[in-house]
């Protein structure tokens, strides 16, 4: 399905650019997790961990731009005689966000209370250190989910 064609003329460029933004995080991200899995070094494997979980937290949720308030800009964009077809594959999208719920949600709250903001009740609590654990799979399947919905929208020819 070639979206841009989809999309209203006057929001094409608002298109491209957020597209060419959730591209490079999505390439940095896979970076990252690749990285992770060479590095020896407990200090850098840490950094990178944590700038992984903070980059793939932000992809999701977050109150700024993410995957799900590209969709919303793609609806948006779309004129009535098209929305059906493309709701139907976002809607998509969103129930497989709805599936990840779980791994979002442990990626925000490590980033949240570890991470950013250093929650005194999470944060240096051992015994609580369950409520923020989060293992590389959780990265790659946010990963994998992002590419796969980064995927359709690169479908698009550029000229």
């Amino acid at each position: 399905m070639d979206i841009l064609s989809l999309i209203k003329i006057d929001r094409r460029e608002g298109y491209l650019a957020r597209l060419a933004v959730l591209e490079r995080e999505v390439k940095t991200l896979a970076h990252q997790i690749e990285l992770l899995k060479k590095v020896e070094d407990q200090v850098l494997r840490d950094s990178l961990f944590e700038s992984a979980i903070i980059r793939a937290s932000k992809l999701v949720r977050n109150s700024g731009f993410t995957i799900k308030s590209f969709r919303e800009f793609v609806r948006q964009s779309c004129p009535r005689p098209f929305r059906k077809e493309l709701y139907d594959l976002l809607d998509g999208f969103e129930r497989e966000e709805t599936l990840l719920v779980e791994r979002i949600v442990k990626l925000k709250n490590r980033r949240d209370r570890v991470i950013v903001h250093m929650d005194p009740r999470f944060a240096f609590h051992r015994e609580r250190d369950g409520e923020n654990t989060v293992e590389i799979e959780d990265l790659e399947s946010i990963l994998d989910y992002l590419k796969r919905h980064i995927s359709i929208f690169t479908f698009t020819p550029r000229t």
